[in-house]
């Protein structure tokens, strides 16, 4: 009785645990198989989010260097807060930082072999900090001194990722060059890693929970829900991701239609998951479209800036300097005498006759004779500036090879007006008349304005010399 009693027990323990083991191997194939997906699917995320925050950092230095002057490095180092440039020029970093939230350090490096001297350095206010100050030498640690050699040729080696004092960071640096092309420093920004270290964490934590209640509807209810509402779902995910590309703004839009059509609507913790991954590649798509919108608006400033600045400098009629340009060539003129350089010339012009041509044929008359006069001396002095500083004076400055020929090409000129006077078959408005003076930069002359008077004196000889000859100044 003993025996019979016992046998329907143990066969009774065989089904049970034969219908238990097997749903749970299933259920630990299916684990396996999810754990595989979510590990390529973290791996993945991981790196995209890595090339993302490099992207991000490119476009923080981009603004940097945009604020920076290559030429005016070593004056930064040395002088630095005394300077109201380089005080505006952290103001608008600061700005550039705020617009970044996720930019844990901003700095610019003058970087050797050796590590780098400080230029910039946003955790210093005024100097008066514990950060390094300008001027002050650097000690890069060994995850950042393994690529020094690549930084000090100026290439571009991407984001830096690895373990320092301050964490799990990631570094991006842009060389800065001066206007003759030589490398004076790097703008350089740090990203915190640990931050993304830990949603990396919550992601699997998100995981993790889904396969847990996955795994207890599939012991309680049936193993296909488990495969409706866990593992399809992230298998879509998983394959939705290898469609992925990430080179432009309508790839990340791209990406995220990809991930909306799948449409997932399970219920639980993998819908979470879902939802939230789109949301954060939406927020990136967002800070992108605003990172270029502002590379815009620089882009379009600059641009109106320097059309100003062109026309500005530009006489609108003869297309030569302008009054404008020329004050200011002659400021610079004066700051070379001073530095010893003193091969240059002066030439002056002044059109004969000009308001006989206006009075007579109109003021339209009068700019055609204005533009043929200039352009006789364009082609007479072809590397040398021209200026209209009147409405019918005209200034050369000759440097160069045109100072070398200076003679040669005052003689072209002269023969030129004189060739286009004589020939009495063209209307007056192209019969060209000018005088001439010109005058060189001598030893005993302690002023530009001696050097402007001879010319100036100059050309009055030859306009009374015309007017002799021929009975009026044309």
């Amino acid at each position: 009785m003993q025996s019979k009693d016992t046998a329907p027990g143990i066969e009774f323990k065989k089904v049970n645990s034969v219908s238990f083991r097997l749903p749970l191997l299933f259920v630990i194939s299916i684990t396996l198989i999810v754990v595989i997906f979510v590990s390529i699917l973290y791996f993945r995320f991981r790196t995209r989010m890595i090339e993302q925050y490099s992207h991000i950092a490119e476009g923080a230095t981009n603004l940097m260097a945009v604020e920076l002057d290559g030429d005016r490095i070593d004056e930064y180092i040395d002088k630095n807060f005394e300077l109201d440039d380089y005080k505006q020029i952290r103001e608008r970093f600061y700005n550039i930082r705020d617009s970044y939230p996720d930019i844990l350090y901003m700095y610019v490096y003058r970087l050797d072999h050796e590590g780098g001297t400080i230029v910039f350095d946003l955790d210093s206010i005024d100097g008066t900090e514990d950060a390094g100050t300008p001027g002050e030498r650097y000690e890069f640690e060994d995850t950042f001194m393994k690529y020094i050699d690549d930084f000090c040729e100026g290439k571009d080696v991407g984001g830096i990722t690895g373990e320092t004092a301050d964490g799990y960071m990631l570094t991006y640096c842009k060389p800065i060059y001066d206007s003759s092309g030589k490398l004076q420093c790097h703008a350089c920004v740090d990203f915190s890693m640990d931050e993304l270290h830990q949603e990396d964490l919550k992601f699997i934590y998100s995981i993790i929970a889904v396969m847990a209640v996955a795994t207890t509807v599939i012991v309680l209810v049936v193993v296909h829900r488990i495969r409706k509402y866990v593992t399809n779902p992230l298998y879509k995910m998983f394959h939705a991701t290898e469609q992925f590309s990430f080179e432009t703004q309508q790839d990340h839009a791209n990406n995220i239609k990809i991930m909306k059509e799948l449409d997932i609507h399970t219920h639980n913790e993998i819908e979470q998951v879902y939802h939230e991954f789109v949301s954060v590649m939406e927020r990136s798509l967002d800070f992108m479209e605003n990172l270029s919108q502002a590379r815009t608006d620089i882009m379009q400033r600059d641009e109106k800036i320097g059309q100003i600045s062109r026309e500005a400098y530009k006489d609108s009629l003869t297309g030569v300097g302008s009054k404008a340009a020329y004050s200011k060539r002659i400021g610079e003129l004066g700051t070379e005498v001073e530095n010893g350089e003193k091969d240059f010339a002066i030439v002056m012009v002044d059109m004969n006759d000009l308001k006989r041509i206006n009075d007579m044929h109109g003021h339209k008359a009068g700019d055609m004779y204005i533009k043929g006069c200039c352009g006789l001396i364009c082609d007479a002095f072809k590397h040398s500036p021209v200026y209209r500083i009147g409405g019918d004076e005209f200034v050369v400055i000759l440097t160069g090879r045109d100072y070398s020929d200076r003679t040669k090409c005052i003689n072209e000129l002269r023969e030129a007006f004189v060739k286009a006077y004589d020939n009495e078959q063209l209307p007056d408005w192209e019969r060209y008349s000018a005088a001439i003076g010109m005058a060189e930069l001598s030893s005993e002359d302690s002023t530009l304005e001696l050097v402007f008077k001879r010319a100036d004196q100059a050309m009055y000889r030859d306009k009374k010399a015309f007017k002799d000859k021929y009975g009026s100044y044309r």
